[in-house]
């Protein structure tokens, strides 16, 4: 009896540290995630992530595509997407850069409330694949379970106006999934967080942007569209929100087969 109850707290021991993910910001390794890229929009030092669907399409948020007040769609021919290498710098070799020729905002796109904070971007020109720097992503369509572990991305560059010496990367960070409920109980006043999100919790000093891709496994699983700080905690802590992709693949799969633009002076606020 004595042996079976040290196994069983040696298990749950185990389950435990397994349970707890490090917080520890890496950069990425060449090829980790060759799914990503960045979208640049006309907006000055205006970047966010997307994730390669296939050789002609990007998704990314709504909001990377929109102007500042949320009332209009950019230009297609003025937003730019760098793939195979996203350091925008340095010439490189692997690097595709291309032009959007559509763009397709979620046409249900709430941005008071981030729900269905989804577009998707059409190229110009598809990127050459196969390639050794980009891959469509694998998108992850089973339940992530809580407690889950998985990595959340984020793209840092310098600050405007600062003139040092900086290469932009890419960065990950170990995340573990919690429970819509209890996130839930962190926040008594809308937005809430529904069926087709997930929470985790990071620090703050890892800043994500709505569009930042969330791994599980190794799969595209959701794209970053809100957040809030828990203010009681010390050091400070937020709740992170992504949009889980599997419960909008069929609006996905009918942007890559639409042959109609966005509606002239579409405008998320006011539909």
């Amino acid at each position: 009896m004595a042996k079976f109850c040290a196994l069983t707290f040696l298990l749950v021991c185990v389950a435990g540290s397994l349970a707890q993910v490090p917080d520890t910001v890496r950069d990425a390794f060449p090829g980790e995630f060759p799914s990503v890229v960045v979208v640049k929009t006309p907006e000055e030092e205006r970047f966010c992530l997307g994730e390669v669907i296939d050789a002609t399409h990007i998704l990314t948020s709504a909001f990377c595509v929109l102007n500042a007040e949320r009332t209009r769609v950019f230009p297609a021919r003025l937003v730019r997407v760098f793939g195979g290498d996203i350091s925008t710098r340095e010439i490189a070799l692997t690097r595709q850069t291309r032009v959007a020729q559509h763009i397709f905002v979620h046409e249900n796109y709430r941005s008071h409330a981030f729900e269905n904070n989804l577009a998707v971007i059409r190229l110009a020109e598809p990127f050459h694949l196969p390639s050794n720097a980009i891959e469509p992503a694998v998108i992850r369509m089973r339940i992530v379970p809580d407690n889950h572990a998985c990595y959340a991305l984020n793209w840092v560059r310098p600050e405007i106006g600062v003139t040092v010496t900086f290469t932009p990367r890419l960065q990950a960070v170990p995340v573990t999934i919690r429970n819509r409920d209890l996130c839930n109980t962190d926040r008594l006043i809308e937005p809430n967080v529904r069926e087709d999100n997930l929470c985790m919790q990071q620090s703050n000093t890892f800043i994500t942007l709505q569009g930042d891709p969330l791994f599980c496994d190794g799969q595209l699983t959701a794209i970053h569209s809100w957040r809030w700080d828990l203010t009681q905690q010390t050091p400070i802590v937020s709740n992170l929100v992504s949009t889980q992709v599997r419960f909008h693949m069929h609006w996905i799969h009918q942007q890559l087969n639409r042959t109609q633009p966005m509606p002239p002076g579409w405008n998320p606020v006011e539909f």
